[in-house]
Order: C-alpha cells, then structure tokens, then sequence
C-alpha cells in the first residue's frame, strides 16, 4: 500500500527567510533613498538656498530630485546665494531678469569691494548676494545674463567646477567681487564672458571649452590659470587685460584664436600650449617676460605690431610656418622660424626630386653612349 507523502513545516530557517525578504521587500527602497538623502542647509536657509545630493545618489535619483531654474531665480531674488552639489538643473536662469539698483545703492560691501565699483559711473547693476556655487552638477538649460548696459554683481565666490553645461552660458558684463572657479567644467555650447571683471582672479583649470569661447575685453585683477584648458571651437581673449600672472600651458587651441590687443602687465605663460589653426597676437603687450617654450603652432602665428618689452623666447617654440613679426617690437634678437621637423616635409620632398632628376640625367647619358 503506497502511502501519500506527508506535508513538511518549514523549519525555523526558513521562516525567518521568508520574514527577511519580506521585510527587505517593504524597506530596502526606503534604504536607497536614505542613501541619496539631500542636505538642504537649514542652518542657513535664510542666506543660501542650499542642496547637495551626495555620491551615492544615482542619476535617475538625481533626476528625480532636479531643481528648476526658476526656483533657483525666486531664491537669486529674495538675496540669497546658491550653493548647489550634485543636482541636475532644468530650465533657462536668466539672470538680468533680477531687480536693478544702483551702484550707490548697494550696501554692506568691504571698501575694497566698494572701491571696485566707483568705475562703474553708479550704473544700473543686478546683485547676486553670497555665494554662486554650482558644482559636480549637471545643467540642461542656459545660464545668461541678456544685459546691454549696466552689469550683473556677484558679492561672493563663484564656483562652476566639475559641472556639465549642456547649453549656452553667458555671464558676460559681470563683476566678481570672489575668486572664480570653473576648473574641470564642460561648456557644450557657446561660453561667453564678455567685458567681465575679475577681481580675485579666475581658475579654469582643465576646463572644456565648446564651439566658441569669448573673454573679449574682460580684466582680471587677480592670476588668471588656464592650464590645461582644451578650447574646442573659436577663442576670443581680444583686448583682455592681465593685471597678474596669467597661465596658458598645456592649453590646446584647435580652431582661430585671437588674443589680439591683450595686455599682459605680469607674465603670461604659453609653454607647451598648441595652437591647431591660426593664431593672431596682433598689437598684443608684453610687459613682463613671455613664455613660449614648447609650444606649438600649426598654422600662421601673427605677432605684427606686438610688443615684448622684455625678452621672450619665441625662438623655443614650433611653427609649422615662419612667424609674422611684421612692425613687432622685442628684446631678443634671435628670429623664430619653422623648426626642423616642421620644414622636414619640404626638405624631403626637394631631395627626393633632385635624385629623380640625378636617375633620369644617368640613364640619358648611358642612352647616348
């Protein structure tokens, strides 16, 4: 007689596993989000609006949590400064679109601060109070300040390091009363700082340049550092103003790049930067020593009507074509031209048609005979 099987109890293992995965099921999605818990910055809500989103978060996390631009203007409005981390920002922040006062109407400013505002013939000015800190983030729209006339004024340091600006940024006619610090960041569209003011100086360190990048007439009271910068499009530092050392090495210029009418009153450093496309240095000032070692230029360099008033070293750098020097005032005597390796094409394509000429000169003789 075949007996049916009997029925088993789970043993005690089992229904604790049972209980465990439960239990995991109801509060594992409420663990993750801890882990991308956002830091708002109480303490300090009434002077920055803050939000960091740690490392741990995930981008749909980030996502999920975007702040939108004008959240972040009413904030820009009310006098509070930003200071963001790790968050993905939607929409366009114009910035001229905040209230206008007068130079002489701002206040609580260090009478160094003060001091920098009395160029500005008490025009109109649109103020950001404290920091402007949008670092490791991510913004999908623009970032612009549309302003014809008068200036957009930022009290406190500005920080743009690590982050990806997928569209056009414009923060020209700006003056920056902090240190600037764009190291490390991405500009995927146009980037324009035009007619800004520096007064502590900017870092843009490794930064990323997109399809065309404007300093144009812009002065930096403070070191400006570009080292390593890559600028992908076409670059404009025309009529810009160095009061301090400014850092160019190891940049990479691969499309026009004009630093025509600059003024470097401390030193300016191209060692090792490159130049792909023309380069235009045109009634450009030299007043301290100017670095050109190892750098390289693939096309034409123009250096007409320049002026080094101490010496370069322009004969260390590689041109692909002999240098314009045309009216140019220097120092040092001796001529930069195309080096060795640049003009070994040529010379190499002369010696090959001479021995052809030699082959054909022999075989005509030894036909004759």
């Amino acid at each position: 007689m075949e007996l049916s099987p009997r029925p088993t109890r789970p043993d005690g293992f089992s229904i604790w596993a049972a209980i465990a995965v439960l239990c995991g099921m109801v509060l594992l999605p409420g663990m993750l989000r801890a882990e991308c818990a956002a830091e708002t910055g109480v303490k300090n809500a009434a002077a920055v609006f803050t939000l960091h989103l740690p490392n741990s978060c995930t981008e749909a996390e980030r996502e999920a949590r975007a702040v939108s631009a004008q959240e972040l203007l009413r904030a820009l409005a009310a006098g509070k400064g930003l200071d963001l981390s790790g968050v993905v920002i939607q929409g366009d922040l114009v910035l001229d679109e905040l209230p206008a006062q007068k130079v002489s109407a701002v206040g609580d400013l260090a009478p160094e601060d003060r001091r920098v505002l009395e160029g500005l013939n008490d025009e109109e000015v649109h103020v950001i109070r404290g920091p402007f800190v949008i670092k490791q983030s991510r913004v999908k729209g623009r970032i612009v300040n549309r302003l014809k006339s008068g200036f957009l004024l930022i009290t406190g340091p500005v920080v743009l390091a690590h982050t990806d600006f997928a569209g056009f940024v414009d923060l020209s006619r700006t003056v920056f009363l902090g240190l600037v610090d764009g190291s490390n960041a991405t500009f995927h569209q146009e980037s324009y700082f035009v007619q800004d003011r520096y007064t502590q100086g900017a870092m843009f360190s490794d930064t990323h340049f997109g399809p065309h990048a404007r300093f144009h007439r812009s002065v930096f009271a403070g070191p400006a550092i570009f080292r390593g910068a890559t600028f992908q499009g076409l670059t404009e530092f025309l009529e810009v103003v160095f009061e301090q050392d400014a850092n160019f090495s190891r940049a990479a210029f691969h499309l026009g790049t004009g630093f025509s009418g600059a003024h470097c009153r401390a030193k300016c450093d191209f060692s090792s930067s490159q130049f792909d496309r023309e380069a235009f240095f045109l009634f450009a000032i030299f007043d301290r020593p100017a670095t050109f070692a190892s750098a390289r230029f693939g096309s034409q360099a123009d250096f007409s009507d320049a002026t080094f008033k101490q010496a370069d070293d322009l004969a260390q750098a590689t041109f692909a074509r002999a240098p314009l020097l045309t009216k140019t005032a220097r120092v040092s005597t001796t001529v930069p031209g195309p080096t060795a390796s640049a003009s070994a094409p040529f010379s190499l394509a002369v010696t090959i048609s001479l021995f052809v000429m030699a082959l054909g000169l022999l075989a005509y003789i030894i036909r004759a005979k």
